[in-house]
């Protein structure tokens, strides 16, 4: 459900009669199933950031570790590669933009 609304935010269309327009109204969206898991894991969070890197200009991802507003956690290894060869490789060169959910942890 946060992922659908998070997509309807970027690419909501424009003039539809309804209600305000999208971030980003003409765009595309994709989504990529990763959290239906137990658990996350290196690979499948690398796999997520490495998916199709030449259509995929942004990724989006609004998910992280356990956030207790103390700890911070970060990408493992396999992802970090992947997130650095899109950067460096995605959009058939121009790179590829990631955009990461931080600071929602702790009760208050």
């Amino acid at each position: 459900s946060h992922g659908t609304r998070c997509a309807g935010e970027v690419a909501a269309a424009r003039d539809n009669g309804i209600c305000g327009v999208g971030v980003a109204y003409d765009s595309k969206i994709a989504g990529i199933r990763m959290l239906d898991q137990p658990y996350m894991t290196d690979l499948i969070e690398a796999n997520s950031m490495g998916h199709e890197p030449n259509l995929i200009d942004i990724y989006s991802a609004s998910w992280g570790p356990t956030d207790d507003g103390k700890t911070v956690d970060g990408p493992r290894n396999a992802t970090m590669r992947a997130i650095v060869r899109g950067v460096n490789e995605g959009r058939n060169g121009l790179g590829n933009i990631y955009v990461w959910a931080s600071g929602d942890g702790g009760e208050d």
